[in-house]
């Protein structure tokens, strides 16, 4: 019988009284590094175009996308839009309703003309309850004012949260120079949100623990910084602040922790001129302008610079800033026979 190689290595073995040497076994983990990341680039496949494309209808009166369509009217509709970055922010819930993008304004023309989610309604004097029922009046969304904490406190700002929340006021808004105990003052006669406005993120612990429900960060250049900072501390704490300028600056706003952006506006008065100067130029070109808003170009506008039309003297401008000299009062002789 003839032998293979093997079976006449282990026959010679076994005369021989050897054995062969055995390599030891592969040892294979069954279990996975919990630190093992897979992922699939899209990036170099292309999709058939009838696979991106939006889904269409055919209908009586053509082929439409379906969707629905956007309602506008013919004069009116919303002609100052949020940036499209702010769409990618998570927002916060406020009674049901998803809130992302906050108006900074007190110009009713602008407020009744913009998308925003919410009115954001400060502004550098005493809150005053006529100017907030103006504002809720011109407003179609939720609008928070503000009720002090810097010149106005104490007694004076909660009897004006308490105001505005009857008015119909969504929310309160106080300054960062507000103290916890004003912050807490107020949560205990309201049964709508505070929101406290910080500029350091320590500012933030004490009003948070006296029960402001959002902080509104205004920290310029380190807000960023600070978002961050108060995101690890509070993960479900709803943060606000203003994006800035550019489309970077509000996507790097929102990456750094903030659920909904406030976003300022161009004045009315800015859209005006803005909007009078391309009139300007394209009646010198000899062609007849339509209407429309351009509100990148109008933040940029000068009100004053834009208006040459309108004569502002230089001594009335400098008498702006002038205070007023006091009157002399009756002489003397005038009280000489009164008590």
């Amino acid at each position: 019988m003839n032998l293979d190689e093997n079976d006449r290595t282990g026959a010679v073995a076994e005369t021989t009284g050897t054995t062969a040497p055995a390599e030891p076994p592969v040892r294979v983990p069954a279990e996975l590094s919990e630190d093992i990341v897979a992922a699939v680039d899209f990036s170099e496949i292309e999709l058939a175009p009838e696979l991106t494309e939006s889904p269409h209808v055919v209908t009586p009166v053509g082929v439409l996308p379906l969707e629905p369509s956007p309602i506008e009217g013919t004069l009116r509709k919303a002609a100052l839009r949020i940036p499209d970055e702010i769409e990618e922010a998570s927002g916060f819930s406020l009674f049901g309703r998803r809130i992302k993008s906050m108006l900074y304004s007190t110009d009713v023309a602008v407020i009744r003309n913009a998308n925003a989610d919410a009115v954001f309604a400060v502004y550098p004097f005493t809150a005053q309850p006529a100017i907030t029922q103006a504002l809720l009046t011109a407003a179609e969304c939720p609008v928070f004012v503000g009720v002090g904490g810097g010149t106005t406190q104490g007694k004076r700002s909660m009897q004006l949260a308490a105001v505005s929340e009857m008015q119909g006021a969504a929310g309160v808004i106080v300054n960062s120079p507000a103290s916890a105990e004003m912050v807490s003052q107020i949560v205990g006669i309201v049964d709508i949100p505070v929101i406290a406005t910080v500029v350091r993120p320590d500012d933030a612990h004490a009003k948070v623990r006296a029960g402001a429900k959002i902080i509104n960060v205004a920290a310029g250049r380190d807000t960023p910084a600070v978002l961050r900072e108060l995101r690890a501390a509070y993960p479900t704490l709803p943060l606000i602040a203003t994006g800035g300028k550019t489309h970077e600056s509000v996507l790097d706003t929102i990456r750094a922790g903030a659920n909904a952006i406030i976003w300022t506006p161009p004045s009315a008065q800015m859209l005006q001129a803005d909007m009078m100067q391309r009139y300007r130029k394209l009646e010198g070109e000899g062609e007849h302008p339509v209407p429309s808003i351009d509100p990148v170009s109008a933040g940029e506008v000068n009100p004053l610079e834009a208006r040459p039309d309108i004569p502002f003297p230089d001594d009335v401008i400098d008498n702006v800033a002038v205070e007023p000299e006091p009157k002399p009062g009756f002489p003397r002789f005038f009280f000489r026979k009164r008590k």
